[in-house]
């Protein structure tokens, strides 16, 4: 799919130029890029890095997973990266890591993640349930969920061949695995600007129960409704927020979508909340945004007043 720069002063009167598409000059390049960008890889989802390349040992020696990381609801999230073309071995490789990851206790990780957050200022000598808190705003109240439930797993490449996306397919929808494949493409523009596209190739079908299972398992699934994730949030936000109700949670809100609907994936909650924040640190990440919620505090917000809510003023209230 190509890629087009609007030309032109005038708006009205633009014309669309293709972008010229460019090769990746690295594999540790597109590394950088998602490591830097943890909202990148999965859609309305923010995932906290925990290690780059860990050392997965087996009994044949050692090999390198490139990004580890968990998602809001625990899970534990694999991503094989390919400059090129991904070859068909890629699917073996992503599933030896899964294979040692599918080990880890609670406590591995948690050492993984530590040892990871020593070498980024951002997290560093914090420990791995307070960055987790704090980055998926679970009130320090709250309980965290289970660690390493599911496994999800990602194949990103500059170009997933047929061959492999059937294999991951099958797997995904005949074996119940999380598996999925996502091409991406960079391209550079007349002025030196750089444009970079992820297109998933296998990941938008049902995750189904395995056959020996789907007796006694509920199959599940990713949101695949008709309407937007934002506004099926929004409703849900609207319906909370009735009556003298100040504030709410996102895990109100979660509660209350799930009752309309059990298939809405709940992971995706507090990121499209964060996203249509005016004032939350995190806005920056997901543009496009709109205007509906103010962030009051770790997993606290409101309905934004546009005639007293003013954001330049919110600097030294948004380090929690």
């Amino acid at each position: 799919m190509p890629i087009f720069r609007l030309e032109g002063d005038d708006i009205t009167n633009a014309k669309l130029v293709i972008a010229q598409e460019t090769d990746l000059e690295l594999e540790s390049h597109l590394e950088d890029w998602l490591e830097n960008s943890p909202w990148a890889l999965i859609q309305d989802e923010l995932i906290l890095w925990i290690d780059r390349q860990p050392s997965a040992r087996d009994e044949e020696g050692t090999v390198f997973p490139d990004l580890l990381g968990v998602d809001a609801e625990g899970n534990l999230v694999i991503v094989e990266l390919k400059r090129d073309q991904a070859p068909r071995e890629v699917v073996a490789q992503l599933l030896e890591y899964a294979a040692w990851a599918n080990d880890l206790s609670d406590k591995q990780i948690q050492q993984i993640a530590e040892d990871y957050f020593e070498t980024h200022g951002e997290f560093n000598e914090k420990q791995f349930h307070n960055v987790y808190k704090d980055v998926f705003e679970i009130a320090d109240t709250d309980e965290m969920p289970p660690l390493n439930r599911n496994l999800r797993l990602y194949i990103v490449a500059g170009n997933i061949p047929t061959r492999v996306a059937r294999v991951c397919r099958f797997l995904r929808t005949s074996q119940g695995m999380d598996i999925n494949c996502i091409d991406v493409s960079t391209f550079e523009t007349k002025t030196g600007e750089r444009l970079v596209s992820m297109e998933a190739k296998v990941g938008d079908e049902d995750v189904i129960a395995p056959k020996t299972q789907r007796h006694r398992t509920t199959p599940t699934s990713r949101w695949s409704g008709d309407k937007l994730v934002k506004d099926v949030v929004w409703e849900a936000v609207e319906e909370l927020m009735q009556g003298d109700k100040e504030f709410f949670a996102p895990k109100e809100v979660t509660a209350c979508i799930l009752e309309k609907y059990p298939d809405f994936n709940s992971s995706t909650v507090s990121c499209q909340i964060a996203s249509d924040c005016v004032n939350h640190t995190s806005r920056h990440h997901y543009p496009g945004g709109s205007d509906r919620y103010w962030w009051i505090s770790k997993g606290k917000y409101r309905l934004y007043d546009p005639e007293k809510d003013k954001v330049e003023n919110t600097a030294d209230t948004l380090q929690d």
